[in-house]
């Protein structure tokens, strides 16, 4: 029993926007929010073939959705029969004009004309029973009654009724946090402060400078030293919290004994401050890899799953290492002619003062105010770590091994920062390891050194932070994020990108561990002015689907800056989910081919002929029962008492008169119904002024669009088409006179995805019909969206987010990304804030 109830989802109730609280009992089923009610539907799909039943397990890449095949037409009968008719007239005559020989058109039109004139007479009549329309419909034929089809939502699409029920982990307003925060007035002053460069008067210390984090486990109490001066008001337990500049290190390497002596110790910068003052405490950045030089010490290799030898031949390379690294930092100070030298594994360290290699003190992520303020860098290459532990293959020095250890070192994630960041007055001095100074490079020359193979990449961001070209802010951390996105590091948190880049940054959220690099980037894009970056990221097509969030390429070769946002992100719900506001959006029906009401311009002859052919079975019929109640009447009269009078039919005036009136009904009612195909031929043929908006779904794509329209619309006029550009399947070229025009989608097989999707992740096929654009767009998606959300525009479109529904989570969950015309934003309505995420939870990746 308690494996069983083990094995039961953790939820298995969903609240709607209405409040109301339903037990999902269909739980490995697609549901929907059924826009009639907002209550929870299970998902129904139609589509181009047979109904096929869901016996195909998901994993193995079935479906977990019905699939019902395709439906029904809704139109009314007499809207098909009339169909019926002109479509072997149709057919017929472009046989002709083909040169295909056959029965005439006109003959073939003629030929059924009158049977048919007959049965459309009785169809018009009997048609709304059999539409199932009561009997008070049927008794209001004279007034003009039309088959546009049913207006609803005031001819709007059909709306999201969605409401976001829970709280956001990181609300960009903190005010929405689960625990609510009574805070006084200093505080809120604090958060103020941060975005004044200068201080109040009368303030001690300065703005930019503050604690280590609280993240830091410790309870003792010290002085502060003068980089660690705090604000008025404290960050802890505020959302949004940033992290405070420091003007400094905490701790240098200051160089003891003579100038010839290689001697150097670790200290406080405030102690050394408070003896010696501030005129010696300039100093060389000294960077390098861990990937050629091993620093960690033997208790933190205690831990390691490793042999004993290997542990043993890393050990005695971490005494050496880390002796001639202190060695090139004594050099480099001496040669800058400077006191000391900040090297990572000395100087960073915890409120115990002792060195580590893995410190969790948050000076790891200020390390970047280090480099800022440091006189100059340098750089200590040597052969990979790998290649010195037993069993390896040696690397010599040669100038291309020089040029290859220059390579690996630029591929680590934390090198880049540091290099963008160093004085740009002083040149980079590059020490062969164990050798000392074989190279001075000009920062902005690092790039033509070969150091990095996303060197055009990074020249943009050199003449950035050297002030020669200005890249926006938008540019600046798209750029740096695809810098650092394919560059290596041994992890220390899963954020470590995010907190990379906020090294570039003048804003710093503090860190948190627990955060993953999705939520850790989020929280540095809130926290900064960068024109909207998280929902422009939003609107993008993934070249590949399984492609990572940092991977920023559109699949229509946009770029974020020509995508402009329609929507904000008012918080960070999760794992690359967040709440969005602002959206249009309305939801896509995928169980029915529904009926689609459209407007033509009412003019005297299409108002007359609508009440001359609603009102026809009343006239005919009308008519018709007088001109034989006449002529019963009048034979009876004359055969009354067996009198045979010798007038004919026509001498009572009763009689007479009932006849007449008949006639005036019938006759016109006749010439009607000889007429009534070719009225509503004519009525509802052409192009329509307006339509009911609605976005139908069909799983697969029409071989035609034929059928299509004639299920939407009665007739098939070529009013419906493929869209121009909605999707990255759609095609088009230019028509014999110039114009741009749609051709059918593109149906070959994508690209190979390199990281192979499971079968429950394998794309299909889906068409989405747009009503009132009179457009279909053909896409590829793993589930049939459920709802389309419109969260920017680009190239003179908008970009439309198809998102399937998670009901676990309550989140929408991005499937495809389409771009429709913006005169569809006319009928749609706002969508409540709502959860939105950039890649649907499966199973696999739920736990």
């Amino acid at each position: 029993m308690a494996q069983s109830q083990a094995a039961q989802p953790a939820k298995v109730q969903h609240r709607d926007a209405s409040g109301r609280v339903s037990r999902v009992t269909n739980l490995g089923r697609e549901h929907y929010l059924r826009p009639s009610d907002g209550r929870l539907t299970p998902l129904s799909v139609q589509g181009t073939g047979a109904s096929l039943e869901m016996s195909v397990p998901l994993r193995s890449g079935g479906r977990n959705w019905s699939y019902i095949g395709r439906q029904k037409s809704r139109i009314s009968f007499t809207m098909r029969f009339v169909c019926w008719m002109y479509s072997l007239y149709l057919e017929s005559k472009k046989a002709e004009d083909e040169g295909v020989p056959g029965v005439g058109s006109e003959f073939l039109l003629a030929l059924i004309w009158i049977p048919c004139c007959a049965l459309l007479a009785i169809m018009v009549s009997v048609g709304n029973i059999k539409e199932g329309r009561t009997g008070a419909d049927n008794l209001q034929l004279i007034i003009p009654q039309n088959f546009e089809g049913d207006i609803r939502n005031n001819g709007y699409y059909d709306p999201i009724r969605y409401r976001d029920w829970g709280y956001a982990k990181l609300p960009r307003n903190r005010f929405e946090m689960q625990k609510q925060i009574d805070a006084p007035r200093k505080e809120v002053d604090h958060m103020e402060d941060e975005a004044q460069p200068f201080l109040h008067d009368g303030a001690d210390g300065d703005t930019e400078m503050g604690p280590i984090s609280h993240h830091t486990t410790t309870t003792t109490s010290r002085s502060l030293t003068s980089g660690e001066t705090q604000y008025k008001g404290s960050n802890e337990d505020l959302p949004g919290e940033l992290l405070p500049r420091h003007f400094g290190p905490r701790f240098l390497c200051f160089l003891e004994g003579s100038p010839g002596s290689s001697g150097c110790k670790t200290r406080l910068v405030s102690d050394w401050v408070r003896e010696h003052g501030h005129t010696s405490t300039d100093f060389v950045f000294v960077s390098y890899t861990r990937k050629q030089f091993s620093v960690y010490t033997a208790e933190e290799m205690a831990t390691w799953k490793i042999s004993d030898e290997e542990r043993a031949a890393r050990i005695q390379l971490t005494e050496r290492d880390r002796a001639m690294l202190l060695q090139h930092g004594i050099e480099a100070a001496r040669a800058a002619n400077k006191k000391a030298f900040w090297i990572d594994f000395e100087c960073i360290r915890d409120f115990d003062n002792v060195a580590r290699s893995t410190s969790h003190s948050d000076d790891v992520y200020r390390i970047c105010d280090v480099v800022r303020v440091a006189h100059s860098m340098v750089i200590v290459v040597g052969p990979s770590l790998e290649s010195q532990l037993p069993g390896g293959t040696p690397e010599i020095y040669s100038p291309s091994s020089m040029d290859m250890w220059l390579e690996q070192y630029g591929s680590r994630l934390w090198t880049l920062p540091e290099i963008l960041l160093c004085p740009p007055e002083k040149r980079i001095i590059v020490h062969m390891a164990g050798v000392g100074p074989v190279e001075e490079i000009a920062k902005r020359n690092m790039p033509a050194r070969g150091v990095w193979r996303d060197r055009t990449l990074v020249r943009q961001l050199i003449d950035h932070y050297e002030s020669t070209i200005h890249l926006a802010p938008l540019e600046l951390v798209s750029t740096a994020v695809e810098c650092l996105a394919w560059r290596q590091t041994d992890q220390f948190s899963p954020g470590d990108l995010a907190y990379a880049l906020m090294g570039l940054l003048r804003r710093r959220p503090m860190v948190e561990p627990t955060d993953s690099s999705f939520e850790a980037f989020a929280r540095l894009s809130l926290a900064n002015v960068n024109d909207a970056l998280l929902e422009r990221l939003l609107c993008m097509q993934p070249v590949q689907r399984n492609a990572p969030w940092y991977e920023i390429k559109d699949a229509w070769g946009a770029r974020l800056w020509d995508i402009e946002p329609r929507c904000q992100v008012a918080g960070i719900a999760d794992d690359q989910t967040v709440t969005l506001d602002g959206t249009f959006g309305a939801t896509i029906i995928w169980d029915r081919m529904e009926q689609v009401a459209f407007y033509k311009r009412p003019t005297i002859a299409r108002t007359f002929a609508k009440v001359a052919v609603r009102a026809l079975p009343v006239y005919l019929i009308a008519g018709l029962a007088m001109v034989i109640s006449a002529t019963q009447l009048n034979n009876a009269l004359d055969h009354y008492g067996g009198y045979d009078p010798p007038s004919s039919v026509g001498s009572d005036p009763a009689s007479t008169a009932l006849l007449a009136i008949g006639l005036v009904f019938f006759i016109p009612a006749a010439i009607v119904t000889l007429f009534a195909p070719a009225m509503i031929w004519d009525l509802y043929r052409g192009k329509f002024w307006s339509t009911q908006a609605l976005l139908i779904g069909i799983e697969g794509v029409p071989d035609n669009l034929g059928w299509v329209e004639r299920d939407l619309f009665g007739l098939d006029h070529g009013r419906l088409k493929w869209s121009v550009a909605g999707s990255t399947l759609s095609q088009h070229r230019p028509s014999k006179d110039g114009e741009c025009e749609a051709q059918p989608p593109n149906l070959s097989p994508p690209p190979a995805d390199p990281e192979a999707a499971p079968p429950a992740e394998k794309e299909r096929l889906f068409t989405i019909i747009d009503t009132y654009s009179l457009t279909a767009t053909a896409f590829r998606a793993v589930r049939p969206p459920t709802a389309l959300i419109v969260c920017g525009q680009e190239g003179g479109m908008q970009r439309a987010v198809l998102c399937s529904y998670d009901w676990e989570t309550s989140t929408f969950a991005r499937e495809a990304v389409v771009r429709v015309k913006t005169m569809v934003l006319d009928r749609m309505s706002r969508v409540d804030r709502f959860r939105f995420a950039l890649r649907r939870r499966t199973v696999e990746n739920k736990a």
